[in-house]
């Protein structure tokens, strides 16, 4: 009878997940909000499985998905994160955390921009139409304090605090004779908040999280907000519908997401695990111009009592080069 439940939720959620982008798609929200930076994917495992993490995610990455999966962090966790992202942009990241038992998991984050150096011009009323003023490089960089319980077997919760700083560079205003220098520096801090719950039926889970609320910042003479998004999936191990402790794990996972600046989006994902120790991940967007899919592995390795591992994802972009990302865990 158990069994039976369990594909009527399943696909009664697959239903659900599916007619949700006919309502709002054809919603057109386009330059929206400032700081995309912070909307860029982190984490091969969760990148490889196009992004459906929210209800997956259960390490110290989970900070950058859903911060209520740090929840089911055990022990001590160390997550590094290098994105070769396009236009020869990498992105930095890392994430610690700590379980302190039942006072809680807590865990702390970085994110760091390098965007390389530009050559800076500015209009003007010469002969050429424009002037030189140098090279320079902009500066981006997060870092974050998180918090995650488990109030129950079944549901937790958690919350990632962020100080966010941007630095575009110097430009002169006001007229040549009479020149003033406008910096684009800005300081604001976020949070980001997150639920887990698995229902009882086999692991079935639901995970629901809020990235980037903020107050506006404003930049020279308007004001933008920050990429706030709304994200809910439901992920399940499948395999656990046919047979229990076999050492295969096959996850599929769906997320719903909310963006304050694009129309409603899907992702759809899947992992396939081996012993604990080998992993094979692919997934699916949907409603972006640029990405589409995205796989990639990774190996898992016990020695002592640390655990190490290692991600790899690949992201297709339609127009630019592809996106190679790399992930190191340390688990103790």
């Amino acid at each position: 009878m158990r069994d039976h439940q369990s594909f009527i939720v399943v696909f009664l959620l697959i239903t659900l997940l599916f007619t949700m982008p006919a309502r709002g798609g054809s919603i057109d929200k386009i330059a929206q909000s400032g700081m995309k930076w912070l909307s860029i994917p982190i984490g091969a495992r969760g990148t490889a499985m196009g992004s459906a993490f929210t209800a997956v995610a259960d390490d110290a990455s989970s900070v950058f998905w859903n911060p209520a999966g740090l929840a089911f962090a055990e022990g001590g966790h160390v997550f590094l994160s290098q994105n070769q992202w396009i236009g020869d942009i990498n992105v930095n990241a890392g994430a610690i955390s700590y379980n302190a038992g039942n006072i809680g998991v807590f865990g702390v984050s970085v994110v760091s921009m390098d965007w390389g150096t530009f050559h800076g011009t500015q209009r003007a009323t010469n002969e050429s139409g424009y002037i030189e003023t140098g090279d320079f490089t902009p500066e981006d960089w997060a870092v974050g304090v998180a918090y995650a319980r488990r109030v129950s077997d079944q549901f937790s919760f958690g919350g990632h605090l962020r100080y966010v700083h941007e630095l575009l560079g110097e430009t002169l205003e006001g007229t040549m004779d009479d020149p003033s220098t406008f910096s684009g520096e800005m300081n604001i801090f976020i949070f980001d908040f997150g639920t887990q719950y698995y229902t009882g039926i086999k692991d079935l889970r639901f995970g629901m999280s809020l990235l980037n609320f903020s107050q506006e910042k404003r930049y020279r003479s308007e004001w933008f907000p920050l990429p706030l998004t709304f994200r809910f999936g439901v992920a399940m191990d499948v395999a656990r519908l046919f047979m229990e402790e076999s050492g295969h794990a096959l996850t599929i996972s769906m997320d719903a997401l909310h963006p304050r600046d694009f129309g409603e989006r899907m992702h759809f994902g899947g992992e396939y695990t081996f012993k604990q120790l080998v992993f094979l991940r692919a997934g699916y967007k949907t409603n972006y111009d640029e990405e589409d899919i995205s796989f990639g592995g990774g190996l898992k390795l016990t020695i002592n009592n640390m655990a190490v591992a290692f991600d790899y994802c690949y992201l297709n972009f339609q127009h630019f080069d592809s996106v190679h990302m790399f992930s190191f865990g340390f688990k103790f």
